[in-house]
């Protein structure tokens, strides 16, 4: 097994997500609105991003974010990988994210699928506003950082 000596410099596009956010849900169908909250932050030594979701009254759940040396190989995958733990159930999924300046995308299971949320930042990267989407459904998205 290979360690590096220093976290991916790709992820560095993630430090904009850092903080707590206030989120506003709206059901694409019925209308229905709810809302919950993210926190970002990095786990020691830099490679890893966890992230505490909950919807309040629905869901809550831990997703770790970055670059992955899988079993076997040396060097970090390209893709930007989240793992999902619904902690208010026993979900598990794997997520494929990509960030840049301006946009926030992430697709359960498989890279361009049907379904997926994409999110565009604002100037400042302190709201992103997007679309969760899926066969069957979804839902609008506002997350507004309101602590760094």
């Amino acid at each position: 097994m290979t360690q590096t000596a220093s976290p991916d410099p790709r992820l560095k596009k993630l430090d904009k997500l850092l903080g707590t956010w206030e989120l506003t849900h709206k059901d694409l169908d019925t209308g229905e609105e709810w809302l919950g909250r993210d926190t970002f932050e990095w786990l020691d030594g830099g490679y890893f991003m966890a992230m505490q979701h909950e919807e309040f009254d629905r869901l809550k759940g831990t997703m770790i974010i970055g670059n992955e040396i899988r079993w076997g190989h040396d060097k970090p995958t390209e893709d930007l990988m989240g793992h999902w733990f619904e902690t208010s159930s026993e979900h598990h999924y794997d997520y494929i994210w990509e960030v840049d300046d301006k946009n926030m995308i992430f697709w359960p299971e498989r890279k361009h699928s049907d379904s997926a949320f994409k999110g565009v930042f604002n100037d400042d990267c302190t709201e992103v506003k997007g679309t969760w989407r899926w066969p069957g459904g979804g839902y609008e998205l506002t997350m507004r950082k309101v602590q760094k």
